[in-house]
């Protein structure tokens, strides 16, 4: 399945709005499932975004039956991953 194809059926199912979350970037992995990065559109601003984190599985049956499923989502700030990555280096 495209990634293209995938965001767009997160959106139809109501799980991430379109209106409100702008994808930035996406990469899809080996084992059937997809890491999708969108930018919120109506909080924060270009300095200080607010970003939405996915992880996705995608289930293929066929071409008409497939399904799309969040396993974890996370929302952050910019300034949250300098802290978590000032952490984890201290433990890595």
């Amino acid at each position: 399945m495209e990634i293209k194809r995938v965001i767009k059926e997160l959106d139809k199912k109501g799980e991430i709005s379109l209106e409100t979350w702008k994808p930035l970037s996406a990469k899809k992995n080996g084992d059937g499932t997809v890491d999708i990065l969108y930018r919120n559109l109506l909080l924060g601003d270009e300095n200080d975004p607010v970003f939405l984190w996915v992880y996705v599985n995608i289930i293929e049956e066929d071409e008409e039956d497939t399904e799309v499923r969040i396993l974890e989502r996370m929302t952050f700030k910019k300034e949250d991953l300098a802290w978590v990555a000032k952490f984890v280096s201290k433990f890595g």
